[in-house]
């Protein structure tokens, strides 16, 4: 293995490609950073199994048709547990629909495996700790010095 800084960086890449590839409904992506028997856990519920059991989350997720969405990972830390690396980590999923805005807050408490000289996500634990609804935001944006 390596020492945990290079760990939690690594983990961390894969953290921003896993939150970019669900901003962008990007399934093919999603497929390729998991392991095939790849496990998920979401709140209590029951953990299942299997790369399509996981595609369905995300699936779900994309007929939402949430015009804007952006996951901010953050607090990264990874820990070498035998063949596996335990992680944790701090998640904001913000949801911005046309009448409202959603943020939701919570923990990824995930297992990483190495696969062909690339870190795998084998189970995806994901616990919501708080949701805020909020009013709707802008979508236009003026820049200091701009009209």
């Amino acid at each position: 293995m390596t020492d945990t800084a290079t760990l939690a960086a690594r983990s961390a890449e894969l953290y921003y490609t896993y939150a970019r590839a669900v901003d962008e409904e990007d399934l093919d992506t999603l497929r390729s950073i998991v392991t095939d028997d790849v496990l998920i856990t979401r709140g209590d519920n029951p953990t299942e199994q299997g790369v399509e059991k996981f595609l369905d989350v995300y699936r779900a997720h994309i007929a939402l048709q949430v015009p804007v969405c952006k996951h901010v990972v953050t607090n990264v830390l990874a820990e070498p547990d035998g063949d596996e690396i335990k992680t944790h980590a701090y998640f904001q999923a913000s949801f911005f629909f046309e009448d409202k805005t959603r943020l939701i807050i919570g923990v990824y408490d995930d297992v990483h495996v190495e696969r062909d000289g690339k870190l795998k996500l084998a189970h995806k634990k994901i616990r919501v700790q708080r949701v805020l609804e909020l009013p709707a935001s802008a979508a236009l944006y003026a820049h200091v010095g701009t009209k």
